[in-house]
């Protein structure tokens, strides 16, 4: 089994509903191409530190999958490229697979950075 971290960066002018919309496809996308989403993580609004698309901002979203395709890494971010509102994005593979987050982190928002 292979483990995968994924950050991808989406249009910061988009409202919670439609943010939520793409994590959503983001997700059945992996799941579609037999990989299984293990933790997902909504950094929030942060400033990027190049503009990317004429945007100084961007809303960071962090995945970790597992997957026995191999070919499941490049798909995943070729598919991505051509999705809009994804700025950006960034793979890296794991040595071993990501331990479970406590809930108490897990339920706790991360703190907006003043914009």
């Amino acid at each position: 089994m292979r483990y995968y971290e994924n950050l991808f960066i989406v249009n910061p002018n988009y409202e919670h509903d439609k943010l939520d919309q793409i994590v959503e496809a983001v997700k059945a996308e992996i799941t579609r191409l037999n990989g299984a989403v293990l933790y997902q993580e909504d950094w929030g609004k942060r400033r990027l530190a190049y503009p990317i698309e004429k945007h100084r901002y961007g809303n960071y979203i962090l995945v970790q999958y597992e997957t026995e395709n191999s070919k499941l890494n490049k798909e995943v971010e070729a598919w991505m490229g051509l999705t809009a509102g994804i700025l950006s994005c960034m793979t890296v593979q794991l040595e071993e697979k990501p331990a479970p987050k406590p809930e108490s982190e897990m339920a706790q928002k991360p703190a907006e950075e003043n914009i």
